[in-house]
């Protein structure tokens, strides 16, 4: 799912994209949603809203679809003891 979230924000371009924060969203929380599957963790309340405000956030401040992953799954593991 991060492929998919990265070739749709790269072949988009970049205004476009920061200006359609519900479809970031959506293919965020698919995303992250699907990591977490995958690894057998049940996302407590809030986890996955809160990971992907922080990536659009990340993303709209300039950051990089990778940086913007791993700072906010670092805050998210911090914040929600992970």
């Amino acid at each position: 799912m991060r492929v998919l979230l990265a070739v749709a924000l790269a072949s988009t371009p970049l205004a476009v994209a920061a200006s359609d924060n519900s479809l970031i969203t959506q293919f965020c929380k698919t995303a992250v949603k699907a990591e977490l599957q995958s690894s057998g963790t049940v996302p407590p309340e809030g986890m996955v809203d809160h990971t992907c405000r922080c990536f659009l956030a990340e993303v709209q401040n300039g950051a990089g679809i990778k940086a913007a992953q791993d700072t906010c799954k670092a805050k998210a593991a911090e914040a929600y003891g992970f």
